[in-house]
């Protein structure tokens, strides 16, 4: 299963946890890439499953709305916005970013570019990467603010290592898929975790 950075989903997890309970014998193989190269090993009838943003489907690929995340904009502790409270969002113009590699228009995240540019933000991301922890890691160091999923970090938030920055309404959302190919020649252990997959959703 190739899947996405840092994907949470307790409904994948636990159909991955029941299918195993229920087949002892069964190894699953899990591999983290950007979402471009989950969507290419399927097509690719290299891997039996993807979890990923779909910023474009590829021919024989089928997509299944696996669950939809919000974005918020955050800073780390030593960022001097970092406390801060009701700041207008106006306070974010030209601040230093830091991103995904689909932090870009008509991509994966093009709506957190687009509110990037609604609050004026900077073109220049000064640090990007592929995966949720090192965007997160750059954003705790204080190298410059940064969209994050607000399920994903709201225990670091709770914790003081993350600070919450406006807005905080009208957030950009991006859909995570269950991805396959149909008519693939799936062995039955690939074939059931599908099918518990499918019906769970």
């Amino acid at each position: 299963i190739a899947l996405a950075s840092h994907v949470v989903c307790p409904l994948f997890d636990g159909v991955l946890a029941g299918f195993l309970a229920d087949h002892p014998g069964a190894t699953v193989s899990l591999e983290v890439m950007p979402s471009r190269d989950a969507l290419a090993v399927v097509g690719a009838r290299r891997a039996s499953l993807a979890v990923c943003l779909m910023p474009v489907r590829p021919a024989g690929v089928v997509a299944e709305l696996l669950y939809r995340e919000s974005f918020g904009l955050f800073c780390g502790r030593s960022h001097p916005l970092f406390g801060a409270q009701s700041l207008p969002t106006d306070a974010l113009a030209g601040q230093a970013v830091v991103s995904f590699q689909t932090d870009r228009e008509g991509d994966a995240l093009g709506e957190v570019t687009a509110l990037r540019r609604r609050l004026g933000m900077g073109e220049r991301v000064v640090g990007s990467s592929a995966h949720l922890e090192e965007v997160r890691r750059m954003i705790e160091a204080g190298i410059g603010i940064g969209p994050l999923p607000l399920h994903v970090v709201a225990q670091d938030v709770a914790a003081g290592r993350l600070w919450h920055l406006p807005p905080f309404g009208g957030l950009p959302t991006v859909d995570v898929h269950l991805c396959h190919a149909p008519g693939l020649r799936r062995n039955p252990a690939e074939a059931e975790l599908l099918a518990r997959l499918l019906a769970a959703i």
